[in-house]
């Protein structure tokens, strides 16, 4: 057999290549490597275990990048550089104080962000070198006006930062803080890239509006511009003349009317500049009252169109010595100049044309009164047919209470003091077990600014039925209250209250009564229904705040459904009481007389009555019309005060109102 020597010292040397290869792993932190080539081996054929070791020392792991000393890789990263080109500048010593401190250098950040921006305006970067570069130098530009005015901070323990930038034509717009500003307002003239900046603080913002973008040739322009409209103004009848404007020997010879679509633009770019005269509308409105547009060759007043955005509030206009042929001609400015009261047109061929044409100017402008120097309208008839125009309130009549044989007037009389006394037996009285109450409570509604706020709504929020508020089908079902029982129950929980006497203060309520139709008969002998009253009250009371043991007012709205009782039982019964409650708020006057007295009467006139009417006869009046109106005696009295103890007139108002309802 052959010997085994050399192929144990081959199967060692096996083992030290797995336990080679196993270190090399673990030092490239494991995972799938590259397959290598076989490692340098000595003259005897065995691996030499110390070429890593000096390839260790030398250039550590053979796998490893380079360090980025130059020689080798990449070179150093972007961040490293920009780390190495600050230490080398001398701001190590800013970026330790940052490290080493860092709440202090966010707090010195965000101060900064607080502090209020102040706007420069930097003119010139277009012209250097840097222009041709993809943003047109704007990087380029900022960086140098940081760098070179943080050079320029003494305190080396910040740097100046700029914190909004903008570019618009040939400038540059930036934003920074008011102690940034003054050091880069110090560069104002320095040299960039071969061009000389210009840089001054701005009121312009970033300049997104503002003149201050126009390049030098426009700004020239605008001044000229505006010279001659200064020259065209005539401050004594804040008149602005625009007449012949083509035959304007300084507009003719800047090139305005060169052309067609030329000249439109310089009437409009003439408007602007009027408009940005004046900071206000108000002071445009007051300096510039008329305007003249005459023999300017118009035929559509679209081509100046911009005088009606311009001065909407204008009083007077001439046109006149135009081509205007028709209406349609004038229609783009219908519903424009509210304000204009004289308009001139004579020249026009639509005066030939349209000899009807002012009528229709009439119309379009509602405050125009004269065309062509004639008084077509007055300012009178023009107040008159605005008013004509503008809506108008509902007719209000007072209170109508047409009672019969006086069973509202006993009602109410009865119930408000029975309702503050004793509400058990009122219930006995006037209620049975069909009788229905219903509770709302309007939080939200109109209250007196001077009034104090309103006692609490606790005890009555939880049977309140404000339909607005209670959606759901059963809660309203269960806040119906249905015959005496149920309704004591919410009675018994309402606080106390006191209502003035209807007697003594019947200013203190509005009151309506009708006879209505259709309403169940309780013995059911008439199937079709039977008759009764509804009533309706406005007023307030005073209530007791039983927790607080103080006294509050409070206005509400009751309606009740009156009529006959079921047999064996009271004659009237309430079938429907519905009251409504919300927080204190007076009550229009409604009882003064809706039929002025004549205007020679003196006011004890009208309370007595006119000479020759003695205290029987007036008797004898209101018995009578107490007898054909059915109302009583006290509404009669009113009724026959209103119209100074006028029998006839009195039936007539009364039927008025009759029809009315």
């Amino acid at each position: 057999m052959a010997p085994r020597g050399a192929k144990a010292k081959t199967a060692t040397a096996g083992r030290e290549t797995r336990s080679t290869t196993l270190n090399s792993k673990s030092s490239s932190r494991g995972g799938i490597s590259k397959r290598r080539g076989q490692g340098r081996v000595d003259n005897d054929g065995d691996l030499d275990m110390g070429a890593g070791a000096t390839r260790t020392q030398h250039g550590g792991d053979g796998n490893a990048r380079g360090r980025g000393d130059g020689k080798n890789g990449r070179g150093a990263s972007k961040t490293a550089q920009t780390i190495l080109k600050h230490l080398t500048s001398g701001d190590a010593d800013r970026i330790s104080s940052r490290v080493k401190n860092p709440e202090a250098a966010k707090q010195a950040r965000s101060k900064a962000n607080a502090a209020p921006v102040v706007y420069l305006r930097v003119h010139g970067h277009k012209a250097s070198k840097a222009s041709s570069s993809k943003d047109g130098g704007l990087s380029q530009l900022l960086a140098f006006l940081e760098r070179k005015s943080t050079e320029r901070v003494r305190s080396k323990s910040r740097n100046v930062i700029i914190r909004k930038s903008h570019s618009v034509g040939d400038y540059v717009f930036v934003g920074v803080s008011k102690i940034d500003a003054e050091e880069i307002l110090k560069l104002n003239n320095f040299s960039f890239a071969g061009s000389k900046l210009e840089i001054i603080e701005t009121e312009d913002g970033l300049g997104h509006h503002g003149s201050a973008t126009e390049s030098k040739e426009t700004q020239e322009l605008r001044a000229k511009l505006q010279e001659i409209l200064s020259q065209r103004y005539t401050s004594e009848v804040k008149l602005l003349k625009l007449d012949a404007l083509t035959t304007d020997a300084s507009l003719v010879a800047l090139g305005m009317f060169d052309n067609r679509e030329r000249a439109l633009k310089t009437f409009k770019g003439l408007m602007a500049i009027c408009d940005g005269l004046f900071k206000t509308a108000k002071a445009k409105q007051e300096a510039i009252e008329s305007i003249s547009l005459a023999n300017n060759n118009i035929d559509n007043v679209s081509q100046v169109e911009s005088v009606a955005l311009t001065f909407p509030q204008l009083k007077n206009l001439d046109m006149s010595g135009n081509q205007i042929t028709n209406m349609q001609a004038v229609e783009q400015w219908k519903g424009k100049f509210k304000e204009l009261e004289a308009l001139y047109m004579t020249g026009n061929p639509i005066e030939a044309n349209d000899p009807n044409y002012p009528a229709t100017l009439l119309e379009w402008f509602p405050k125009l009164q004269s065309i062509n120097g004639n008084i077509l309208r007055t300012p009178e008839q023009i107040a008159a047919q605005i008013a004509a125009t503008q809506p108008r309130p509902i007719p209000q009549h007072g209170p109508d209470f047409r009672d019969v044989n006086g069973i509202a007037e006993t009602f109410l009389l009865e119930f408000f003091a029975a309702f503050d006394a004793d509400r058990p037996k009122l219930l006995q009285d006037l209620y049975d077990d069909r009788s229905k109450f219903s509770l709302a409570v309007d939080t939200t509604s109109v209250r007196d600014p001077d009034a104090p706020p309103p006692p609490r709504w606790s005890p009555y929020l939880p049977d309140s039925r404000n339909l607005i508020k209670i959606t759901s089908f059963n809660a309203r079902k269960q806040r119906l209250r249905i015959g005496t029982t149920s309704i004591a129950e919410c009675w018994n929980a309402f606080p106390f209250t006191r209502h003035p006497s209807i007697k003594d203060h019947i200013d203190k309520y509005i009151m309506d009564c009708k006879p209505i139709q259709g309403l169940e008969d309780p013995s059911g002998a008439t199937p079709g229904g039977v008759d009764g009253l509804m009533i309706t009250v406005h007023g307030e009371f005073e209530e007791s705040d039983k927790k607080t043991s103080t006294m509050g007012m409070r206005s509400f709205s009751r309606t009740f459904i009156l009529g006959p009782g079921q047999p064996g039982q009271a004659a009237i019964r309430v079938a429907s009481d519905m009251l409504s409650l919300r927080a204190s708020s007076a009550l229009p006057n409604v009882h003064q007389a809706t039929g002025a007295p004549p205007a020679t009467a003196s006011p004890q006139q009208a309370a007595s009555g006119p000479p020759g009417i003695d205290a029987i006869q007036k008797q004898a009046m209101l018995a009578e019309l107490a007898r054909q109106t059915g109302m009583t005696a006290e509404y009669a009295e009113m009724c026959l005060d209103q119209v100074n103890w006028n029998f006839d007139q009195a039936l007539v108002i009364f039927n008025e109102k009759k029809v009315r309802v």
